[in-house]
């Protein structure tokens, strides 16, 4: 009878991924709708005018929402509706990125007050903001410079443009109304709701972990290797198309000691590419070949600026990091003063 109680339907979670991936597509549109209403809002209630502002909008929006996916994919929206330039919406992926490192945070309190040992449930979110954002000290000037000079700007998409016009005629009976009887800002925030959504629906459809019985602590030292695990927070993320649960995970792999501070450098590093997957599929429904531009720049700088670490200055970065990770994790007060640090930087960038 236990078992029976236990089994689920098997066509569950093919129901739930139609589902997520459909909402997906409609918040898209509600998104894209609601975006070109709000330009006089960004530029003159906001002042959303230049790169700094919108790397803070799109920081401060990965908090409230506490996930790096919507508002990305609201940026990308943005620039459709020429509300954003490609380079505004370029720096508000990235802070997308920064803001992303949340919800690894907040995992890391959760387990913490369940009785785990404060600093080593804490570790994985720190570090994830740390690496983050050293990774986009350098990442985010290639990218203006790349966009600057018009790479990836000739990729032909009319497939893509075809689609993005046929989802914009199948939806328009629904959008349309919802278009008239709401103001632009509800209606892009209604978007806004439904891609958290649906993204809670794809996190369903994923594997659960049962740390137990993975057998971590019989992985051979082969696997610990640094382009290993880089390879592993790469491949993670892009099947779960998610980095707050693929970083995320590792805060119970971190407390039960089954990884160590070292291993997890890597793995981040790797993961913060392929997070970029699901904003590449927003970009490609919306069927602008700037906003794939935009998109796929990111990745691009954020691989090369990680892989040269990785392969030839791992064990430098790593002791950078590490005396990093230790100041912070010290004190409280140590701590405290990183948190008012990464929360004060994207409400300044918004007010330069």
């Amino acid at each position: 009878m236990g078992k029976q109680k236990n089994r689920r339907p098997k066509w569950k979670k093919p129901v739930l991924a139609i589902s997520g991936l459909l909402l997906f597509v409609l918040a898209l549109e509600l998104m894209k709708e609601g975006a070109g209403g709000l330009a006089p809002f960004l530029r003159g209630r906001l002042e959303i005018t230049n790169i700094a502002d919108s790397m803070g909008l799109g920081w401060l929006m990965a908090y409230l929402v506490l996930s790096g996916s919507p508002a990305a994919a609201a940026g990308v929206t943005l620039l459709n509706a020429n509300a954003l330039s490609t380079l505004q919406t370029f720096t508000m992926v990235a802070g997308s990125r920064l803001g992303a490192c949340s919800i690894v945070l907040l995992v890391g309190f959760i387990y913490a007050l369940r009785g785990h040992k404060r600093w080593t449930a804490l570790t994985p979110g720190v570090l994830s903001m740390i690496l983050t954002g050293s990774i986009q000290l350098l990442a985010v000037p290639m990218g203006l410079m790349m966009l600057s000079r018009g790479w990836f700007h000739r990729l032909s998409l009319p497939a893509l443009e075809r689609l993005a016009g046929g989802i914009d005629r199948g939806l328009e009976p629904l959008v349309g109304p919802l278009a008239t009887f709401l103001p632009a800002w509800a209606l892009f925030a209604v978007g806004v709701g439904l891609a958290m959504f649906s993204f809670r629906l794809f996190d369903q459809v994923l594997p659960k972990f049962h740390l137990e019985k993975t057998g971590f602590d019989q992985i051979p030292r082969l696997i610990y290797r640094p382009g290993i695990m880089f390879l592993m927070g790469l491949a993670v993320t892009l099947v779960t198309m998610s980095v707050s649960i693929s970083v995320g995970i590792l805060v119970p792999l971190s407390t039960r000691g089954y990884i160590r501070q070292e291993n997890i450098i890597p793995y981040i590093l790797g993961a913060n590419i392929s997070t970029m997957v699901d904003t590449l599929v927003a970009a490609a429904l919306l069927g602008d070949p700037r906003a794939v531009a935009v998109v796929m720049t990111y990745a691009a700088c954020a691989a090369l600026v990680s892989l040269p670490i990785v392969l030839l200055a791992y064990r430098p970065y790593e002791r950078a990091v590490s005396r990093a990770l230790a100041w912070i994790t010290r004190e409280r007060r140590n701590f405290a003063l990183f948190l008012v640090i990464i929360i004060v930087i994207p409400v300044i960038l918004i007010l330069l």
